[in-house]
């Protein structure tokens, strides 16, 4: 399976097909479709498939593979990068928060039943990703299923209300979330030095996404699309040209004056004050506050995971409201503060910042260019994906998760490059002398 991200210049370093079978194995192959499944959620666009449980079926092959293979690529520490031994403590902050959850059988069966599937995704992808090859290889698959999902729903989804819902896993604002996860990587694979099919399908897919945060009517999404929009247009990169600047902002206009949007939801941001998740006791601005209250009370072990709900109804049970609605955090970083403390709210942010730390540090290290298009592009879709979080309850969100697990393959694989320059570069001067 050989994904090219590389000019015509490097094509003829390209590895053989001999090599290609080596680099990559059928535990590679399989734990790219567990990606797929796991990700890009094809459960949801057939319906059929959900009885399967196709993410803990692919999930249980892939980590058979990974334990039972033998030879390929040296072993790699699971801890030996920062970020996975900060992603380790703050599950450790999770499951020793346990004892002191406001509901303890729902945080041991979350953690335990369902986020462990995540850190499983991360772990995996930190031990099998250990090529430049192989992370562009998952990202495409990412970007293609995310494509696959966004135009399915823009085909096939229901305006309600002016907003675009599809299927039961993701609400309008989740589903700009989740465009907004893979957006910017599709360029990566539209330029040329890539195969035709593949350069239409991510076009398609670039496109598609774009639609899908528009039509969400998510006023979050679209002010993080705002923000990633701004990276692409102002920031210099060696992805995006001034041709694929115009044509993108020639694509939003077009939707803009075209497509089915609900302009007027988006004019509100004008109309702030009036709106009611500022005043309102059910609207966000209240909800964090009561999170926020809730964690100065429980600093250490906050009130468990998945027991941000029950801690805003029992807060409102206190103050003898007439309305006591349990309500979710709608902000990822409250939501990770309030239910697990400080230090999992410290451990989270430290993660969220050593993402963009890294995507920033392959511009100033000797990386491959690949690597370092790679953490263009994660610098603007992490920068999306973090703005709609703070409208989000997304604290265990794979797709957040997914960035940490990049971002430590990413650090490695620029420390191995910059150690490969450094012998060169003394094999050099030994010679020289």
């Amino acid at each position: 399976m050989q994904i090219p991200l590389q000019s015509p210049r490097e094509s003829a370093a390209a590895p053989s097909r001999r090599d290609e079978k080596i680099i990559y194995g059928t535990h590679f192959t399989v734990f790219c479709f567990w990606t797929f499944v796991l990700l890009c959620r094809p459960q949801d666009i057939f319906p059929a498939i959900a009885p399967l449980r196709p993410a803990l079926l692919t999930g249980i092959f892939t980590m058979l593979l990974v334990l039972l293979r033998s030879g390929g690529s040296p072993a790699v520490p699971l801890f030996g990068e920062k970020q996975m031994r900060l992603y380790a403590a703050l599950l450790l902050v999770m499951i020793m928060g346990i004892p002191f959850s406001l509901y303890a059988g729902r945080s041991f069966e979350v953690i335990f039943t369902a986020y462990i599937n995540v850190v499983l995704f991360v772990l995996i992808f930190f031990k099998v990703v250990d090529r430049v090859e192989k992370l562009s290889a998952v990202l495409l698959v990412g970007c293609l299923g995310n494509g696959l999902y966004s135009l399915y729903s823009v085909v096939s989804g229901e305006i309600v209300s002016g907003r675009l819902y599809f299927a039961d896993m993701f609400d309008p604002n989740d589903l700009a979330f989740f465009a907004l996860s893979f957006l910017p990587f599709n360029l990566l694979f539209i330029t040329r030095g890539n195969s035709m099919p593949v350069r239409m399908a991510c076009a398609l897919s670039f496109g598609a996404g774009t639609l899908l945060v528009l039509m969400s009517s998510s006023r979050g999404g679209l002010l993080a699309f705002g923000m990633a929009a701004f990276l692409l247009l102002f920031t210099k990169t060696r992805v995006v040209r001034p041709s694929m600047k115009v044509m993108f902002v020639m694509l939003c206009l077009a939707f803009v004056a075209f497509a089915p949007l609900n302009l007027e939801r988006y004019t509100t941001f004008f109309e702030i004050k009036e709106d009611y998740n500022v005043w309102d006791e059910t609207g966000r601005l209240n909800i964090w506050k009561i999170g926020l209250n809730e964690m100065l009370r429980d600093p250490l072990t906050g009130v468990g995971v998945e027991n941000f709900s029950m801690a805003v109804g029992l807060d409102r049970q206190k103050r003898n409201l007439e309305s006591q609605p349990w309500q979710a955090a709608h902000n990822m970083v409250v939501q990770i503060g309030t239910e697990t403390g400080v230090i999992g709210m410290g451990l989270f942010l430290l993660m969220s910042l050593n993402v963009v730390r890294i995507f920033r540090k392959t511009k100033r290290r000797a990386c491959p260019e690949k690597l370092t298009r790679i953490g263009e592009m994660g610098m603007v879709g992490f920068t999306g994906l973090f703005v709609s979080g703070m409208f989000l309850s997304q604290a265990y969100s794979v797709y957040w998760a997914f960035y940490v697990a990049v971002s430590a393959v990413m650090s490695r694989l620029a420390a191995d490059a910059q150690r490969t320059t450094d012998a060169a570069t003394r094999e050099i001067g030994r010679k020289a002398r």
